[in-house]
């Protein structure tokens, strides 16, 4: 599982057609994420498709709100709105088996739709890195097209639709470093904007952008060290973006992720399920608050 891929998903460039024309896209809701089983985890389709009008849009966000969180807060222009995550097991651990969960997660932000969807804002958000030594995000990127040539491969770029392979490496909880490469689709609507991404095999022994997981280990100075690596091979999510009708400068955000878990991460206790709420929480808000900054900023350029 990526806390990061909003970030990541964000720095993939876009294209001007509509969102339902994405192979990876449709790969994850048809087909699945593989898990090493063999079995598959379909991901759900978005809570909110294209092309509906401000009432149907509005019904729609009522299928995640709650009655702590009606629809009402969740359109609130606050940094501090409230954000819906859900997290799923969908297979537990067994023994010192894998464990396959999803993450879901909803929420809304306010901001200029051009400022949002624009390359400058995109990048600066997912170029964003921790600094020192409890950093999260230590690389991330994309696959240049001579390291492509490299390796010998081909993304799709057509008029409607865009491919990029898409690297990271980053820590979750301080316990486990994770890293994947993964085959990302971009697609973007008038009204609506997609990135699904699923983890590339072919990546799995890279020398440079491997598929996998480390165990954050503690030495006898506290310091922390990575151990050995593992196949990191299983996940997939998308990422979709919905301009609403009402509030007219809102926007509605939806991440969907399936992975295995391997047991080494920690120990089989289930930690994502306790802490990712607030990572999540945490991300959105920093997330509002550019968009804010730069569409003000945007305002006050088109007054002088």
């Amino acid at each position: 599982m990526n806390p990061t891929f909003i970030v990541l998903a964000l720095s993939i460039l876009a294209v001007e057609k509509p969102a339902a024309d994405n192979p990876i896209f449709e790969e994850l809701i048809k087909k699945g994420v593989r898990m090493s089983d063999g079995s598959a985890v379909r991901l759900p389709p978005p809570i909110i498709p294209d092309r509906l009008d401000a009432a149907e849009q509005r019904a729609a966000m009522e299928k995640v709100a709650t009655s702590r969180y009606p629809v009402e807060r969740l359109v609130q222009k606050s940094f501090y709105a409230p954000v819906v995550v859900k997290v799923r097991t969908v297979k537990p651990s067994e023994g010192e088996g894998p464990a396959v969960r999803t993450v879901d997660f909803w929420f809304v932000a306010h901001g200029d739709w051009d400022v949002l969807t624009s390359k400058k804002f995109l990048e600066s958000f997912a170029g964003a890195k921790n600094k020192g030594p409890n950093r999260v995000v230590s690389k991330s990127g994309t696959l240049t097209d001579e390291e492509m040539t490299e390796r010998k491969l081909s993304a799709t770029n057509k008029d409607d639709y865009e491919e990029r392979f898409v690297y990271s490496t980053f820590s979750l909880f301080e316990r486990v470093e994770l890293s994947a490469t993964r085959l990302a689709g971009l697609t973007r609507g008038e009204d609506s904007w997609l990135a699904a991404a699923r983890i590339d095999r072919r990546f799995d022994k890279d020398p440079e952008y491997p598929n996998q997981w480390r165990a954050l280990l503690r030495d006898v100075r506290a310091e922390i060290k990575p151990g050995p690596a593992h196949p990191f091979l299983h996940a997939g999510g998308y990422v979709k973006i919905t301009r609403l009708k009402k509030p007219a400068d809102a926007v509605f955000v939806e991440c969907h992720l399936a992975y295995e878990e391997d047991y080494g991460w920690f120990d089989g206790v289930n930690l994502v399920k306790r802490k990712v709420s607030l990572m999540v929480r945490e991300k959105v808000r920093t997330f509002r608050r550019k968009l804010a900054v730069a569409s003000e900023e945007k305002a006050k350029k088109e007054k002088n």
